[in-house]
């Protein structure tokens, strides 16, 4: 088997065979070129002679991307970071101080009108050529760049002498060479980067990262970290980040779906209701559709019931009345008979001389009996009216006519009081009035107050809640400035000085950007009713000046304290110290000592410019007004006080306006029979009956002796007596009320009539209607009688009223309760619209809760989501699902495993050229790479949630609830954690899951010798023997040599340029470099100072040799090693 070493250098890979510069750094309008022809050669010269300037040139054309490439990396002359392309195309070659001038000017050979040329072409056994080029040069101060890669060889006074800006230069060689041939032989390569993965294909390396390789030997120094040497640059790189994104896309769509279906459940939860209360209402309505409908049927069933029922009555009670008629007829003859009875006895009496005597004495004292009974009746009047007004009863003539003068005085006295006491009332009535409406206003702003948790309330808090509602806000996010301050716990003596300086800061809304625009329109746009403040939050220290103002230890802002965690709390600070920093006095004294801004405990609040204000107003000083603090409980517990004792006050006032109404119907009552004493008894005469009693007595006296000398005329008296008695018992009694029930006969058949003639035009009127499902649903209205029909009937309707007043009231809470959830349903809150952020772009087309009458599309919406829209939704996650969960996150984890996998098998080849390097001689022994597990929890955390990640197929294709369970418990936590990117850099390289060692082996018997893993214990010769010895392998491996058939392949890079490697070495350790060189077949471009040549003038076929010139061009002399030795001592003493 052929092995790495076994080839000749003749046939061993890409080698450069020339290289021109053209105005680059010093190399100044010439091309300077080596010719070093598939050889080892040595760049050489003094110090700051150039030679830097020309390896960076060749880094600049094998090493294309900057953060890839270090220029001067030998170089003491400069620092690293002066020397950059757009210098090297000026030609930079110092600074100068220019006299009189402090500062100094950069020196420079060229201007922006130049260009700059570098190319280097290499060839293989093959004879196949590959020249790199890059031409450099200014279009309006801006360097420009061309990439390119020719497959022949070419060279800057030919190719690029006639460069022009415009880009023609580019066509001429496109025309030269590309023209009638099948393949291109020059590449225009557009940046960096595919310049640099095209030379790297075509060169035979793995991969870019060779050319970073090649930077770092050309530079090359002595390994401090072998662990990191090896990871960084003989392991590749794989896009771990690349696999991530592609994981997480089918992760985030996976999301999208299970987010459709949260937001598709959430709306169905929250539709739910409304639709049970649409379906309520709909209810409702049909509910009183059937009550307006039996009411409609109802007055025609009672009007027809009505008819039905009267004439059956009106013929029953015209039969009555002709009974009670016969009736009265029968009693109006027995009347006559008494009546004619009557005047026998009458007449035989008044025949009789004594019966005619005490006839006519009868009938003086039948007179006379009226006339005192009238007067009786009259002083009993009086008598009561004088009680009444506390006058003396049953009066003389002097007294009556005293009272009568007394009774015309107290009335008007009376008629004063009564003025005097109504205006009392009114009074009363007033504060019953102004109560009802405190208690009222209390009542609206305990509500408001218990719904807002603060101190603020009335028509400043209602504005808030409708600017709110109508822009999507929450209270949080505009809160009042009150909500976020309160005076402390241990200063509420001064809380009532405090509240009169802040309450209308206090009253003040805080707008963040974000609504600004929404609240202007809806301010500018409305009626408000009422007055609003507010302030535009700005997250800028705009009031840094105020910042660190240093407060005196009374000042009031030390009183307050500002609501913890709130966004506006530096706002609110800052604020406060520029506009309230008032000192808070302990005596009038003291308040004087201050010129402005101080308070007293007692309310006295000094201004700036001499302005002084004390408000003690009831409604600013009064506790239940304060605004203050983020919780209103003292507030509420206040307020709750104070309406009891406007409930109290509201009893008391009933009662008082009762009392005084009684009190005023009494005294017109007094004033009424003070009134009645003197306009109804005129004369004494009027009260007084004595008169008329005497005169009675005398006469019954005479009637009484008269009829005791006649008992005949007793007798007929006696007689005459019973007949008047049973006449009447029959006039007065039996007949009148005979006549009565006659009379309330006849008004029952005019009502019954009436009734009839009432109903009949009421049917009319409505017309007949089918009563069928009428009376099956009214059973019990059915048995009604003439006597309770108007009693069913008005009961009937009542309760009708009833349900449809109940009905009512249902409808109405039911929409209230709708219209808050179609509200909440239209303006989520902020924590749904944060998670589901195309919620109002769904629901936006719905209409408005003031459209009640269109929530059927609220129910169709709901019956859209539940029957496509969430099995959809469920249907995509569970078939993405499926593919995720097998197949995405397997892939993931094979991405791993196999750049783990690739690792060891690097490993393994970089060990089998390293075990024909032979590291020491004496014995012989070789080195050896090892890549144990490294021991990292984060890795092993990683490693683990993969492992979780990928799940059990037989159980996975069981039934979906498996999948969703392994996906919401193992992948969704791992795509999570893989989120943040610190720790996904940290696990997802697989190269750092190994620590790299290398250890050395006896040749012979291949036993382990040594272990070398912490550089720090080496000697500086062992350090560098096996950074070489490591290097060499890493060469190998990046480009190309063992890539293909051991060696053989000449489609590999040979080439490596060494920048001073030789300084503060000791030459064995020089040597060693070069005899592993030559092991590996490298074509070696050494670049050292003149006096260390003599290490590897024998290794060697060319010298370049450069030198400076006027300080400030350099020169390049190209010669084979024959030449320079024979020339040698012309050079060196130059």
């Amino acid at each position: 088997m052929l092995s790495l070493f076994s080839t000749s250098s003749d046939k061993a890979g890409f080698r450069l065979q020339y290289m021109e510069v053209y105005n680059w750094g010093t190399f100044n309008e010439k091309v300077f070129r080596i010719n070093p022809k598939g050889n080892n050669s040595l760049l050489t010269g003094a110090n700051a002679s150039g030679k830097s300037t020309y390896i960076d040139a060749l880094l600049t054309l094998i090493v294309p991307v900057k953060k890839d490439r270090f220029y001067n990396q030998s170089s003491g002359v400069e620092k690293k970071g002066d020397r950059t392309e757009e210098t090297y195309v000026l030609g930079h070659y110092g600074n100068i101080q220019e006299e009189g001038k402090t500062s100094t000017s950069t020196q420079k050979l060229r201007d922006t009108n130049t260009y700059s040329v570098i190319l280097a072409s290499f060839s293989n056994a093959d004879q196949k050529q590959i020249t790199l080029f890059q031409v450099r040069w200014f279009s309006n101060n801006e360097l420009r760049r061309q990439f390119g890669i020719a497959h022949v060889p070419l060279d800057v006074e030919s190719d690029f002498g006639q460069f022009d800006s415009k880009g023609n230069w580019k066509k001429v060689l496109d025309k030269k060479y590309n023209s009638n041939v099948t393949k291109k032989k020059i590449e225009f390569i557009d940046g960096p980067t595919a310049y640099a993965e095209r030379m790297a294909d075509l060169f035979g390396m793995r991969s870019t990262k060779a050319l970073t390789l090649f930077n770092q030997v050309v530079g090359v120094k002595v390994l401090e970290d072998l662990d990191d040497f090896i990871r960084t640059n003989m392991l590749e790189e794989q896009d771990a980040e690349a696999e991530f994104i592609q994981l997480k896309e089918s992760f985030l769509t996976l999301m999208d779906a299970k987010t459709n279906i949260e937001k598709a459940k959430e709306q169905i939860e929250q539709l739910k209701p409304i639709n049970e209360i649409a379906i309520e209402l709909t209810n409702i309505k049909a509910d009183l559709f059937r009550l307006e409908k039996s009411k409609e049927t109802a007055v025609y069933w009672f009007a027809q019931k009505g008819v039905e029922l009267g004439e059956k009555e009106l013929e029953k009670c015209k039969e009555e009345l002709q009974r009670l008629n016969d009736e009265l007829t029968d009693l109006r003859d027995k009347e006559e008979k008494l009546k004619q009875e009557e005047r026998t006895i009458s007449i035989s009496i008044e025949k009789d001389e004594v019966g005619s005597k005490i006839k006519d004495l009868e009938k003086d004292i039948k007179s006379l009996q009226t006339l005192k009974d009238n007067r009786s009746r009259k002083l009993d009047e009086y008598n009561k009216i004088a009680q009444n007004i506390k006058f003396s009863t049953n009066p003389s003539e002097e007294t009556f006519n005293t009272n009568r003068e007394s009774a015309k005085q107290l009335k008007q006295s009376t008629q004063h009081n009564i003025d005097v006491e109504n205006e009392n009332l009114r009074a009363f009535k007033n504060e019953e009035d102004k109560l009802k409406q405190d208690t009222e206003d209390l009542v609206k702003t305990i509500k408001t107050l218990q719904e807002n948790k603060n101190n603020i309330a009335g028509r400043e808090a209602e504005i808030r809640d409708e600017i709110i509602s109508h822009i999507g806000a929450s209270r949080e996010e505009i809160p009042f400035i009150g909500e976020l301050i309160k005076v402390k716990d241990d200063e509420m003596k001064w809380e009532s000085s405090i509240e009169k300086v802040l309450h209308n800061f206090a009253l003040r809304l805080i707008v963040p950007p974000k609504y600004y625009s929404l609240v202007n329109q809806y301010v500018n746009s409305n009626n408000l009713k009422g007055r609003i403040r507010y302030d535009k939050y700005e997250d800028q220290d705009y009031l840094k000046n105020f910042k660190n103002k240093i407060l005196n230890e009374k000042s009031l802002i030390n009183k307050i304290e500002i609501k913890p965690k709130t966004l506006y709390y530096d706002w609110i600070e800052n604020y406060l110290e520029s506009q309230f920093d008032f000192v808070c006095v302990d005596n009038l004294s003291e308040f004087e000592q201050f010129h402005e801004m101080a308070i007293t405990q007692n309310g006295v609040i000094k201004f700036k410019r001499g302005k002084h204000e004390k408000d003690d107003r009831p409604h600013i000083t009064r506790k239940e007004n304060f605004v203050l603090g983020w919780d209103n409980k003292e507030k509420l517990s206040s307020l709750k006080k104070e309406l009891i004792n406007l409930q109290n006050q509201q009893t008391e006032n009933k009662k008082a306006i009762a009392n005084k109404n009684i009190e005023i119907k009494n005294l017109g009552i007094f004033k009424d029979e003070c009134h009645n004493l003197f306009s109804k008894f005129d004369k004494y005469d009027d009260v007084n009956w004595q008169s008329y009693a005497n005169e009675i007595q005398e006469k019954t006296e005479q009637k009484e002796a008269l009829e005791k000398t006649n008992d005949r005329v007793k007798k007929l008296q006696e007689q005459l007596g019973k007949v008047q008695s049973d006449l009447k018992q029959l006039s007065d009694v039996e007949i009148f009320n005979k006549g009565q029930e006659i009379f309330n006969k006849k008004k029952s058949i005019d009502d019954i009539e009436k009734g009839i003639s009432e109903n009949k035009n009421t049917i009319q009127i409505t017309g007949v209607a089918d009563i069928v499902d009428f009376e099956k649903t009214n059973i019990e209205i059915l048995n009604v009688d003439y006597s309770s029909i108007k009693t069913t009937q008005t009961n009937f309707q009542r309760e009708l009223s009833r349900k449809e007043s109940e009905l009512k009231s249902k409808k109405e809470q039911n929409e209230r309760e709708v219209i808050i959830k179609i509200n909440a349903f239209k303006q989520p809150t902020q924590e749904i619209t944060n998670k589901f952020k195309d919620w109002r772009s769904d629901v936006n087309s719905l209409p408005d809760s003031t459209h009640l009458e269109l929530i059927s599309e609220y129910q169709n919406f709901l019956t859209r989501l539940e029957n496509d829209n969430l099995p959809k939704f469920e249907k995509k996650f569970n078939d993405y699902l499926q593919e995720t969960i097998t197949n995405k996150v397997g892939d993931f984890r094979m991405f791993f495993e196999n750049w783990s996998d690739s690792i060891k098998e690097n490993i393994k080849h970089l060990n089998e050229s390293l075990k024909e390097i032979d590291f020491k001689n004496k014995p012989q022994t070789y080195i050896q790479l090892v890549a144990p597990n490294k021991i990292n929890d984060e890795v092993k955390e990683f490693r683990k949630l993969l492992e979780e990640a990928v799940p059990n197929v037989y159980q996975m294709e069981k039934n979906i609830e498996g999948r969703k369970h392994h996906f919401n418990n193992h992948i969704q936590p791992f795509i999570e954690r893989l989120d943040k990117e610190e720790w996904r850099k940290k696990v997802m390289d697989v190269r750092f899951w190994f620590s790299y060692k290398a250890e050395e082996f006896y040749k012979e018997t291949c036993q382990k010798f040594k272990t070398y893993e912490a550089m720090g214990q080496l000697s500086g010769g062992e350090k560098a023997q096996l950074t070489y010895t490591i290097l060499g392998s890493a060469i190998a491996y990046q480009f190309g040599l063992t890539r293909y058939n051991q060696g053989l392949e000449s489609k590999s890079f040979r080439f490596i340029a060494i920048d001073e490697a030789f300084k503060a070495q000791d030459e064995d350790k020089a040597r060693y470099l070069i005899t592993l060189c030559k092991q590996l077949h490298l074509q070696l471009l050494v670049v050292t100072p003149s006096d260390n040549i003599h290490i590897v003038e024998n290794d060697i076929s060319f010298v370049h040799f450069v030198e400076r010139k006027e300080e400030r061009h350099s020169w390049l002399y190209d010669m084979p090693i024959e030449q320079f030795k024979e020339e040698k001592a012309n050079y060196l003493t130059k």
